[in-house]
């Protein structure tokens, strides 16, 4: 575009939120090429209960050795946001406070010529396995060890259901400044009504 001519024309969009209770509901009003603003307070969904539903959402990393002796859950002590207080540091557990869809990820950093091996846990069942090494040319035995892997997952939780990280053979790398190099995330994307 050349200085001095017009940009393309924005339009301008309206869009509804789900419909709150008693068939109350917000409207969103934004820009083509712009989010709309939405006010961070709480958001009044139907959940089947007439409750009212507020953020679900954590982030935790790893900064210190996160459970004694070699495999278990891993407890993410440096909780970036814990919107609702579902995620607690102290055991490494999310627990799912409604039924919803839920995304879930996962970095974990294995020191370099080590490797991890985990288990994303939902419900004390081993949803994803997440595995840094992998083997150097083909039919050698040597390992490739060290680096990250990620998981990012969609999954549906039922409320309670508890999610967590099982480290199950390895080591991760600890940061010897305040970085994070191994972390835990979750929000809640919509709630579901369970069908009568």
């Amino acid at each position: 575009m050349a200085s001095g001519e017009e940009g393309p024309r924005v339009t301008k969009i309206s869009s509804r939120t789900p419909q709150g209770i008693n068939g109350s509901g917000t409207s969103i009003t934004g820009y083509a090429g712009a989010p709309a603003q939405i006010p961070l307070k709480t958001i009044q969904m139907a959940t089947g209960e007439g409750r009212v539903m507020t953020y679900v959402s954590f982030s935790a990393g790893l900064t210190l050795v996160p459970f004694p002796g070699e495999i278990g859950i891993i407890r993410f002590n440096n909780v970036l946001l814990n919107d609702g207080r579902h995620y607690d540091p102290q055991t490494g557990v999310f627990t799912a406070p409604m039924d919803g869809r839920y995304l879930l990820s996962a970095v974990l950093t294995a020191p370099a010529g080590e490797r991890v091996e985990a288990f994303l846990s939902v419900a004390n069942r081993n949803i994803q396995k997440l595995y840094t090494a992998g083997t150097g040319s083909r039919g050698s035995e040597d390992c490739v060890c060290g680096g990250s892997v990620t998981a990012s997952l969609a999954l549906h939780l039922k409320r309670g259901q508890r999610t967590g990280l099982v480290l199950t053979s390895g080591r991760l790398v600890i940061s010897a400044s305040s970085e994070i190099l191994s972390s835990f995330s979750g929000v809640l994307l919509y709630p579901t009504v369970a069908k009568r």
